[in-house]
């Protein structure tokens, strides 16, 4: 599996090949800029290089605290 991040232009944040690590680079990418929340998303993809699942969105920085 590889798990990428992307902003809302389709441009590549980063990737990662496993799931913690994409999450926690999720999660810190909205610490520091808590108005990208809306304008990041996680997706998974196969081994195939396929989508998998939906794409996981960081909450909103006012529904976290």
């Amino acid at each position: 599996m590889q798990y990428a991040i992307f902003d809302s232009t389709g441009n590549l944040v980063e990737s990662f090949e496993d799931e913690r690590s994409a999450r926690e680079a999720l999660d810190r990418i909205i610490d520091a800029e808590p108005e990208a929340a809306e304008h990041v998303a996680l997706f998974v993809y196969g081994d195939d290089g396929m989508p998998v699942g939906d794409p996981v969105f960081a909450p909103a920085a006012s529904s976290v605290h």
